[in-house]
């Protein structure tokens, strides 16, 4: 079955590849704004559904053939509060000097969308982290690319040698729970 993903995110490709499925990629650009009184879990949730009907719009818009849409939105929490991308090479630091001896959680909605047939679903993974030095922080800096992730940092970097353990999914902390995502597409086959 041939799907359309609903991400520019690099890592959610190749996490799709690695499951062999084929896919086409859709560049859907939504607001994400979190809503006052909204909790991590419903805004996550709530910015995965939008950008599944926004991608199903532009499907039809365009014309294209009708597959099924899968798209996820990671988010990093930290004492419910949602941690989003670094504005910069200090704000990185801070959130990762933050992670110092804590766990965290990092909660990734996935959604599929085949016409009137929607499933959202919402995965919850804590990572945990040892003590961080500055010099520790600073050298995950130099040399990964932390601007584009959620949280300040990817697992599957130089930086997963400060993480002892996690409690879920590890796919999931890298943006696309595996395991979940064959369930979803499992379900949505049965529409088609």
């Amino acid at each position: 079955m041939k799907i359309y993903l609903a991400s520019k995110s690099p890592r959610r490709q190749q996490l799709l590849s690695l499951m062999g499925v084929e896919f086409e990629v859709l560049k859907i650009d939504i607001p994400e704004m979190q809503k006052e009184g909204e909790s991590p879990e419903e805004y996550s949730k709530r910015i995965t559904k939008e950008k599944l009907n926004a991608a199903w719009d532009f499907l039809e818009q365009e014309k294209l053939p009708y597959l099924p849409i899968l798209c996820a939105d990671t988010e990093v929490v930290i004492e419910n509060k949602i941690i989003g991308k670094p504005k910069d090479y200090q704000d990185a630091f801070n959130t990762l000097k933050s992670y110092s001896e804590k766990s965290h959680w990092v909660l990734t909605s996935v959604g599929v969308k085949y016409c009137n047939y929607q499933n959202i679903q919402l995965n919850k993974t804590q990572v945990y982290f040892d003590r961080l030095t500055d010099e520790d922080i600073h050298a995950y800096l130099k040399v990964d690319n932390y601007k584009d992730k959620a949280g300040a940092y990817g697992i599957q970097s130089y930086i997963a040698q400060f993480i002892p353990r996690i409690n879920g999914c590890y796919y999931a902390v890298m943006g696309l729970p595996l395991n979940l995502v064959r369930q979803l597409l499992n379900e949505v086959k049965k529409e088609l």
